[in-house]
């Protein structure tokens, strides 16, 4: 090949060179953009997605609350629900804002908003009369969140028993016990912060509710609340802070022969108890709330008023479950036993009931 064929074939040559670096700078750029696309949609999702976790509740875990730990299970001072749920729960409402406080007219229906760790006032959205035996539940309860708030807000700020029963149920039952309660107790302020999920509580007869309330300088709280037949939305102080009528120690130190009320969480021993129970029992190991030791109880199975408590008990999978019980010790007993006896149940979970509200 002679010097000018060479020459005339070097133009060729570099022309093809340099298509094929701009080709690979092409590809290469294309390729570049589709990762940092790919990049940019995997870290919006993973964001989403604890977002989503972060506001939304698992029904599943609040059904296992009712009572020790739903602030400690339908009690009212934690921000997780613990074992057995008062009734079927609805879909959770999420965390939205408040809605203005309304009442409803004497004769319509309401239905029970959840309580929270803080306190909102009550108040409740009109609808449409319903018949009583379908009352079950609060109807539509996320168009409710700013009532729910405001008496959940407005239990947890009373600077007083007096203003504090305004927010409560039953309080011609339950203001000589606050009185008492509140004798020995502080009342606690808290700086709310707002109003977490709420959830519907199908109870049949009542208009009942879970609610979380959220605080600046404490852990979340989830209370019991209930819509009145007048819209009035109140919460459940005896299970909010898991009222009893004695002291765990003092009852375990007297060991009164009357029935005592208390609010425990009751399972299925593990082990045996040691000495004699009678014959033909049932026999629990519960425990305080919040004190120790843990006793074992017992109680006639095949008793009818003990049928409740049977069903609580296999609801909750024998499992920590939340107890309203009157108990009491069986007179003189050997050493060799520290079980008491269960008098009666009242109740479902840590919540007192008093009739039906429809």
């Amino acid at each position: 090949m002679t010097e000018s064929n060479v020459e005339d074939n070097a133009p060729p040559r570099r022309s093809r060179a340099r298509q094929r670096e701009t080709m690979t700078n092409a590809v290469a750029t294309v390729l570049g953009c589709m990762a940092l696309v790919i990049m940019i949609a995997t870290v919006v999702r993973v964001v989403m997605v604890k977002l989503w976790d972060s506001t939304s509740v698992n029904p599943d875990y609040v059904q296992s609350v009712y009572d020790s730990n739903l602030e400690r299970r339908w009690s009212g001072t934690a921000t997780s629900p613990s074992d057995q749920p008062l009734g079927e729960l609805s879909e959770p409402s999420g965390t939205a804002a408040t809605l203005p406080q309304t009442t409803i007219p004497d004769g319509e229906t309401a239905f029970s908003p959840s309580r929270v760790d803080s306190p909102p006032a009550r108040q409740s959205l009109p609808q449409p009369a319903m018949a009583a035996s379908s009352q079950s539940g609060v109807a539509d309860i996320e168009s409710k969140r700013m009532q729910i708030e405001t008496a959940v807000r407005g239990f947890f700020e009373a600077a007083t028993v007096h203003e504090k029963l305004r927010f409560v149920r039953d309080p011609e039952r339950v203001g000589a016990l606050m009185a008492d309660y509140y004798g020995d107790h502080p009342l606690e302020r808290r700086d709310w912060k707002g109003l977490g999920w709420v959830l519907a509580v199908k109870e049949p007869g009542y208009r009942l509710g879970y609610a979380q309330a959220n605080f600046d300088d404490s852990e979340p709280v989830s209370l019991i609340i209930e819509e009145l037949p007048n819209g009035s939305i109140v919460v459940d102080w005896e299970s909010s802070v898991r009222y009893g009528e004695l002291n765990w120690h003092e009852f375990l130190r007297t060991r009164p022969d009357s029935p005592t009320l208390f609010r425990v969480i009751a399972s299925k021993p593990t082990l045996s108890p040691l000495g004699e129970t009678p014959p033909g029992t049932e026999v629990l190991e519960i425990k305080h709330p919040d004190e120790d030791p843990s006793i074992f109880a017992y109680f006639d199975r095949q008793d009818p008023k003990f049928q409740s408590l049977v069903e609580q008990l296999q609801n909750g999978h024998w499992k920590d479950v939340p107890l309203t019980l009157r108990l009491c010790y069986p007179g003189p007993v050997s050493g060799a036993t520290n079980g008491v006896r269960i008098a009666d149940i009242e109740g479902k979970g840590w919540l007192i009931l008093q009739g039906t509200r429809s």
